[in-house]
């Protein structure tokens, strides 16, 4: 008895201490309750004391803030879609694994983590769509039809492991579309529910509830709902299942580099993933240095008020001494004859013109009126429409420009030169890009995600215009249209400071062969066309800018001469600028493309033709110049170019590749 007393004692004060904690403890909760009744009662005081109106709409917004929440994240967590993966058409569905699955049936899948948390995506390939055009009166599949649509298949391929985030961006769009469209669904659901409830509770909705509460096999049912939605979202999330597949090293460095990949597709990527690896190392070495070069060259050339070509290759201007001094020397005729290149507007260019200019008329591009310029305004309905008063060329664009259009044509898919187009709206400060059709190969319905590209590229803010090729189809129209270009249909359209007019091209060129879409020939839509335009004209609207794909429809345009400035591409040559006298004034008709071939899957391998064009306050057009982009990567930058008399042609740009 004694020898425990000693351990007592000890214990004494700990347990004094324990008790005095747990007392303050208590008074502590004492307090928050009290603390809390008092806070209840002033919150009840306070919303008892506001008017009924007033939490009518409190009740209200929470009802709205709690459903639409809960009806948000059921939408999305449920959310499938149809988006094209490559050349397949694919099956979208959001999970709540955290990782985004690619499943490509038995040849295997491809995985990574989720970058968005809990949600994951799993995307199942489906088949390769037929032409979209068969049954339609299209050229029957032929083995020629056949290999090229199968080539169109592999270049798809290859976009998609050049550039994964196209595909990426507009699967995540289809979802996130298709979230919304459901929550706004069960949104309005839930909502027709709670006004029917309270319709039967006549008009005491609460009361029935909380009476309904009290009861415990409602409260059971109640518990055991929710439970069992808990259950339902949360243990997919919570799943420990390891990912299927491995990282394949030979991938290091492309946009695949995290994929985990299994089965059959594992093998191909290991066997031909270094030759893919190349294949895009070399393609972005060779666009990176485009780039680099367009924006040296446009440097350049905007120091040297664009009187003279300029070649930029390596990042460095070519032979800069001989552009310096064949600028210098455009300025100085320009200064020292201005009576002579006004008044005379199809004078010759000086004997001692500097050569290697790529024009062959320096004198020409940098004249205030511009030699071959256009001739005197004829005494027709429209006088002067085709070019301004005065002078063209590029100091009319100094002094004169405040339109700025940036053409493509037939750039085929190829997602670079797409990107490149958009570097070059930058640099020229583009008003307006205009497309002037062929953006894709076949139009298949996979092929949009070239309309993607191109409206990502375009910086946002500058106006859009698109017209159709014989390789665009119905829904590659319908895709620029979502994106917000405006798309040329017959009918004169406001697009930036321009009036424009085009429709969709004639034919139709599917693998394999061309057909004509309608009952018009590119001529008869060129008749059409003519007859719009002068119509307009006549009742007030000029046209500034026909827009068309093929040049076969210039011929009735031209023999009316309603509208100033015709543009097409389609045949893949540069044929430059020239002019000829209509029945209502002077047409001038620009005619570009890249070679056959030129602008294709990876590096062009013939030169690339873009064009800059400057228009006045009145729509008319003061100049014009092309930067091409050659198969060593070289880029030349034109000169400014005056339009040329009438029944003559001027080119553009034309430096060789520095290769």
């Amino acid at each position: 008895m004694s020898g425990s007393r000693p351990g007592r004692s000890r214990l004494g004060p700990v347990v004094s201490w324990a008790a005095s904690v747990l007392s303050a403890a208590r008074r502590a909760a004492g307090r928050l309750r009290r603390g809390g009744r008092r806070c209840l009662r002033a919150v009840r005081w306070w919303w008892s004391s506001r008017t009924e109106s007033f939490r009518t709409v409190v009740r209200t917004l929470g009802l709205l803030v709690v459903t639409g929440a809960f009806s948000l994240a059921l939408g999305v967590s449920t959310a499938t879609a149809s988006s094209p993966v490559g050349p397949h058409m694919a099956t979208w569905s959001v999970t709540l694994d955290s990782t985004a699955t690619l499943d490509l049936g038995p040849l295997g899948s491809a995985s990574v983590d989720s970058p968005a948390g809990i949600l994951g995506v799993e995307v199942v390939l489906g088949e390769i769509p037929a032409e979209a055009d068969a049954g339609q009166g299209a050229v029957p599949v032929s083995t020629r039809a056949l290999g090229e649509a199968l080539s169109a298949d592999g270049a798809s391929y290859v976009s998609l492991a050049s550039h994964p985030e196209l595909t990426i961006d507009r699967g995540v769009r289809a979802l996130v579309d298709d979230g919304l469209r459901r929550a706004g669904l069960i949104e309005s659901i839930i909502l027709c529910l709670v006004a029917a409830a309270r319709l039967a509770a006549g008009g005491r909705l609460r009361d029935a509830v909380r009476a309904a509460l009290t009861r415990d096999t409602a409260s059971v049912l109640m518990t055991a709902s929710a439970a069992v939605t808990v259950v339902a979202l949360v243990v997919p999330a919570l799943s420990t299942s390891t990912p299927r597949g491995a990282r394949i090293p030979a991938l290091e460095g492309t946009p695949w580099q995290d994929a985990r990949l299994s089965g059959r597709i594992a093998d191909v990527a290991q066997a031909y993933g270094p030759r893919v690896t190349e294949f895009l190392a070399d393609s972005d070495a060779f666009y990176a240095s485009a780039r680099t070069n367009l924006e040296t060259a446009w440097a350049a050339s905007e120091d040297l008020e664009g009187v003279v070509d300029v070649t930029a290759a390596q990042g460095r201007v070519q032979d800069p001494q001989g552009v310096e001094a064949a600028a210098e020397a455009a300025r100085t005729r320009a200064l020292s004859t201005p009576a002579q290149r006004s008044t005379d507007p199809g004078a010759a260019p000086a004997e001692d013109e500097p050569a290697g200019t790529g024009t062959g008329s320096a004198a020409a591009a940098a004249s205030p009126s511009g030699a071959g310029g256009s001739a005197s305004p004829s005494p027709s309905p429209s006088p002067g429409r085709m070019t301004a008063p005065g002078a063209t060329g590029p100091w009319a664009v100094r002094d004169q420009g405040r339109t700025t259009v940036v053409l493509t044509t037939d750039l085929h898919c190829n997602l670079e030169v797409i990107t490149l187009a958009g570097v070059l709206d930058e640099l020229a400060g583009a008003d307006i890009h205009m497309d002037d059709g062929d953006l894709t190969m076949t139009g298949s319905e996979p092929e949009q995600l070239c309309v993607d590209a191109l409206s990502r590229a375009v910086p946002p803010g500058v106006e859009r215009v698109a017209t159709i090729g014989n390789h665009d189809s119905a829904s590659t129209a319908a895709r620029l249209r979502a994106q917000g270009w405006t798309v040329t249909d017959g009918t004169v359209r406001r697009v930036g400071g321009l009036t424009v007019l085009g429709d969709v091209d004639a034919d139709r060129s599917p693998a394999g062969g061309t057909y004509q879409r309608g009952g018009e020939s590119a001529v008869q839509l060129g008749q059409r066309l003519a007859q719009t335009s002068c119509r307009s004209a006549r009742s007030g609207t000029e046209v500034d800018v026909v827009l068309i794909h093929q040049p076969y429809t210039f011929g009735p345009l031209v023999a009316d001469g309603c509208a100033p400035l015709l543009l097409a591409g389609h045949v893949h040559q540069e044929r430059g600028m020239s002019v000829s006298e209509g029945g209502n004034g002077q047409v001038a008709q620009l005619v570009s493309g890249a070679g056959q071939g030129g602008v294709s899957l990876g590096q062009v391998t013939e030169d690339a033709y873009m064009h800059v064009l400057s228009f006045d306050a009145e729509g008319r057009v003061l100049a014009w110049r092309a930067v091409v982009l050659h198969p060593d990567a070289s880029v030349t930058v034109g000169a400014w170019q005056p339009l040329p008399v009438a029944g003559g042609q001027a080119g553009g740009a034309q430096a060789q590749p520095t290769g």
